[in-house]
């Protein structure tokens, strides 16, 4: 793990003083210079105590063994800057995948939709991209580990906390099986609503592509893919019919995704045909756009 930067140092004091994305972003990619001039040499009081939260902040980082990755970064995810607002900086524990298959659910999933998920991201060959949330997402993290894949979460903490905390083994797993933990919040900051709503955009956009297991119509879930419909990934969902637990599944039907068979082989080689097509589908619009 490389030293933070002074650059990063400098970044990391904007978002400390709640900087406008914007602005973070145009920072990280060296377009701002009259802020990054400013963050640089200002002694006011208020920026002076965000290059000191900065640096408690790099210190903390690398006690945890983390890193900082800005949106300028060759390491950074290539499927996030498809996101209308990608984050100026992530916080990863571990090495990040290049892309993956996000598999999402239900925190309270039917027993069989659990058992579908482990089972799926341990054939499925592929990165699994997931929240480390109880239920589906810690289903989908422990099957890629059995199978020893790296899996990565986006979590809706700052790193330095582990919700739910039950999960801090599953996270020093991930991270020591060649996978990653990863957030766009700063160091150690509490878990929130908007914050975990606002990740699931994060799992839609560094993944290929997005499964859904099992969801209520309003399950958080949901949000993943509703990002992924408005980034054009292709969407996949578990067919269950009416049965308790899946009712956001007919739903997400409903708007498009394709529905999968129960048996996690089918529905993996499902997948793969339907990824081959859209590889070719994009490989043509690229040669026509070329002409």
């Amino acid at each position: 793990m490389r030293p933070i930067s002074q650059a990063h140092l400098l970044l990391l004091a904007a978002a400390y003083l709640h900087m406008p994305a914007r602005r973070l972003r145009a920072l990280a990619r060296g377009e701002d210079p009259s802020l990054e001039e400013w963050l640089g040499g200002e002694s006011a009081r208020k920026v002076a105590h965000a290059r000191h939260q900065a640096r408690e902040a790099a210190a903390r980082l690398a006690r945890i063994g983390a890193a900082m990755v800005t949106i300028a970064d060759a390491a950074y995810p290539a499927g996030l800057h498809d996101l209308e607002d990608p984050p100026a900086l992530l916080f990863v524990r571990g090495t990040l995948p290049e892309s993956g298959i996000a598999v999402v659910g239900s925190r309270t999933p039917p027993p069989e939709a659990a058992a579908f998920a482990r089972e799926f991201a341990r054939l499925c060959a592929m990165p699994v991209v997931s929240g480390l949330a109880s239920g589906i997402d810690a289903a989908a993290h422990h099957g890629a580990l059995d199978a020893r894949l790296p899996t990565l979460a986006y979590v809706g903490t700052g790193l330095g906390v582990t919700y739910p905390p039950e999960h801090l083994a599953l996270e020093e797993e991930i991270v020591a099986r060649g996978g990653a933990v990863a957030s766009e919040r700063l160091p150690d900051e509490a878990v929130t609503k908007w914050a975990l709503v606002h990740r699931d955009r994060l799992q839609a956009a560094h993944a290929r592509a997005t499964v859904l297991v099992a969801s209520e119509p309003d399950g958080g879930a949901m949000q993943t893919m509703a990002f992924a419909k408005v980034l054009g990934r292709p969407r996949f969902v578990l067919k269950a019919g009416s049965a308790p637990g899946y009712g956001g599944n007919a739903l997400a039907q409903r708007e498009g995704a394709v529905a999968l068979p129960p048996d996690p082989q089918t529905a993996i080689e499902t997948i793969a045909a339907a990824l081959k097509k859209e590889t070719a589908r994009a490989n043509v619009r690229r040669a026509r756009a070329a002409r």
